[in-house]
This record gives C-alpha cells, sequence and structure tokens, in this order.
C-alpha cells in the first residue's frame, strides 16, 4: 500500500509539469492526465479530480506562468485528499 501512495504522490507531483507540455483545451488535457494516472477510479471520481486540479493547474497557461513548488504541493494535496475519499 505505501508503494501506490508513493506512486500517486510522484505523480501528482509531475502534474503541473506534464499539463503544461500538452495542447488542448484544459479540462481535456486533465481528463487525459487523470486517466492515464488513476485508470482504476471511476469517471464520475475521476471528473471529479479533473475539476479539482483545474482550479490550480490552469493559471499556469497564462503568460509568465511557471512550474513552482508550490503548485507541485497543491496538486500532491489535492490527489492525496481525493484518494482518502475513494
Amino acid at each position: 500500500m505505501a508503494e501506490v501512495k508513493e506512486r500517486d504522490r510522484r505523480y501528482a507531483r509531475q502534474l503541473p509539469d506534464e499539463f503544461i507540455t500538452m495542447s488542448g483545451m484544459p479540462g481535456d488535457r486533465l481528463t487525459l492526465l487523470v486517466g492515464r494516472h488513476w485508470a482504476s477510479q471511476t469517471a464520475p471520481a475521476r471528473a471529479e479530480l479533473a475539476h479539482a486540479l483545474l482550479l490550480v493547474l490552469q493559471p499556469l497557461l497564462g503568460p509568465g506562468a511557471e512550474v513552482t513548488e508550490r503548485k507541485r504541493q497543491a496538486c500532491e494535496d489535492i490527489v492525496a485528499s481525493w484518494l482518502t475519499r475513494q
């Protein structure tokens, strides 16, 4: 179980970097990312996570925005909280 948690943490922390390198609409990007990393979860659960992450990651598409430790930590916190509810 600890290995799964570490894997999820690692996935969550890399989300901002993956998000900014993708093309397409922000919601579509997150749907793909969440589906890639948490495919075993139900579609409604994945949609819930994508929506929560959108609030943190969408600002990365603005001018001058950059991936920061704070963004990585926010993603990790969101994913951890979401996983505890699954």
